[in-house]
């Protein structure tokens, strides 16, 4: 069984900006861990926060700064690669019934680039029988992961 995704970040704060304060994700977990750098002589610090959207175990994202308290460090000047719909590349899909009233944080998440600004998009339904219309968002975090943010508007 699938049971969560993990984000690898360079500043946990940014990303919590955006997972928890715009698009409502709520904190289930957030710990500081210490421990031997598995490849330097020095202690590495970690923050590992999960986020929930609806439910405690299934739908969770796992934010985790491997540098946390370390802001100078090498990593966190790493270039995102922001490669778009292309295969090895995952797509975030969110769904929410407020997207309107959510797009201004999103807009002014801290790194968040737009794609594209939420617009009506129809699909066809299941097993053929109608159109789904789908009012759609597309955006990158500040770390490059690609994020489509929808609200559903008919079935």
């Amino acid at each position: 069984m699938f049971r969560r995704t993990t984000l690898i970040v360079r500043d946990i704060d940014d990303a919590l900006a955006l997972y928890r304060d715009a698009l409502g994700m709520e904190v289930i977990y957030d710990e500081e861990i210490a421990r031997p750098h598995p490849f330097e002589e020095r202690e590495q610090r970690l923050r590992l926060i999960f986020l929930k959207a609806s439910h405690a175990h299934v739908g969770v994202i796992g934010l985790i700064d491997y540098e946390y308290g370390y802001p100078e460090h090498p990593v966190h000047e790493k270039p995102v690669a922001r490669e778009g719909f292309t295969p090895g590349n995952a797509v975030l899909i969110f769904n929410t019934t407020e997207l309107e009233s959510r797009w201004p944080d999103i807009e002014s998440a801290p790194g968040v680039e737009i794609i594209s600004a939420p617009k009506v998009t129809q699909y066809p339904g299941y097993g053929g029988e109608g159109t789904i219309e789908v009012l759609v968002s597309k955006f990158y975090d500040a770390d490059g992961y690609l994020i489509e943010l929808n609200q559903i508007l008919s079935h």
